[in-house]
């Protein structure tokens, strides 16, 4: 009897080895930085052509998160976002999805310190996947692959005389290859005209561009650009609101880069002004989908990292026949 006992317990011991000694490997941890979108509360309102159809407060790392300044379509399911920091966030669309956005630094050979991370503008090639970004301090464009690693970039002699805090403001790719950037600072306090340079081809291999003026109305400045047909494309516009405490009033107008004024000129006409048609917040980032029920604009808003300030994204549906009447 002894000896079975110690049989069975040896054949227990047996059974029970492999489950201790050869677990399955755990999975490597995620050190990635995540962020979320929650939907809010929002009327929908309508301005000019433009109807607020989705609202969501983007949250993530409180350290990292935050301070983006441009926006544009990856595909017809997931948004890239571009950060004053450097830093890039790819998230799908919440309106499809509640998957989590990647936060992570945009380039790895970037300067250090903030005069050589601060993107404000992106412009993107839908076939190819190659981004484009424009750098405010270091007054040049980047041109990543399509996997946002660096492949190029240049600093054009134009662009030496721009504001170090409102360089490369917009930039914007057209279906016909040809670029458009845009001073956010005007040419004289007061003056509705922003330089502009635009280039015949991939800012990178251009050496020679057209400089040219964006007369921006209302005292508003640009922040970003989205791309149209024909040469057109929308301006998304910033002016600050004085008040108790200070704001921002939001606007979109269009512009034609092949319709000018006598003296040269590329007029950029209001489409609508949102005042608290929407939440209001600091919104620098603006793209356009096409999808199965119409046209709609998503603007994304920049924080400055600031507690009274969020990361909003807004989905609004453009009316393409009040567009048309206009």
């Amino acid at each position: 009897m002894r000896r079975s006992r110690l049989l069975l317990a040896a054949l227990l011991a047996g059974m029970i080895a492999p489950g201790t000694w050869l677990r399955t490997p755990e999975p490597p941890r995620d050190f990635r930085r995540l962020a979320t979108a929650t939907a809010i509360a929002f009327e929908s309102t309508r301005t000019g052509p433009f109807t607020l159809a989705g609202a969501w407060e983007m949250t993530g790392h409180r350290k990292q998160f935050g301070g983006f300044s441009a926006l544009v379509t990856l595909d017809g399911d997931r948004f890239l976002a571009g950060s004053d920091t450097g830093r890039r966030l790819v998230f799908e669309r919440p309106d499809r999805s509640t998957l989590p956005g990647v936060l992570e630094r945009f380039g790895d050979d970037q300067a250090g310190g903030k005069e050589g991370r601060d993107l404000e503008s992106l412009a993107i090639d839908p076939a190819s996947g190659t981004v484009w970004g424009g750098y405010e301090f270091r007054k040049s464009i980047i041109r990543f692959h399509a996997d946002l690693r660096v492949d190029e970039e240049v600093s054009p002699p134009l662009m030496r005389d721009w504001g170090g805090n409102s360089g490369a403001e917009a930039l914007v790719r057209f279906a016909d290859g040809r670029f458009l950037v845009i001073e956010e600072r005007p040419l004289r306090w007061r003056d509705s005209r922003h330089v502009a340079l635009l280039f015949a081809t991939d800012p990178i291999d251009d050496a020679e561009p057209e400089s040219v003026r964006v007369d921006i109305p209302g005292g508003y400045r640009p922040v970003d650009a989205t791309p149209l047909e024909d040469g057109r494309a929308l301006i998304l516009l910033r002016r600050l609101a004085l008040g108790i405490p200070p704001g921002f009033e939001t606007a979109i107008a269009v512009i034609d880069i092949d319709r000018r004024t006598a003296d040269g000129r590329i007029p950029a006409r209001l489409l609508a002004e949102f005042g608290t048609a929407i939440p209001q917040d600091n919104y620098e980032g603006m793209t356009i989908t096409d999808d199965a029920d119409g046209r709609h604009v998503w603007l994304i808003s920049d924080d400055n990292f600031m507690a009274l300030q969020r990361t909003l994204l807004l989905k609004l549906r453009w009316d393409q026949r009040e567009k048309a009447r206009e």
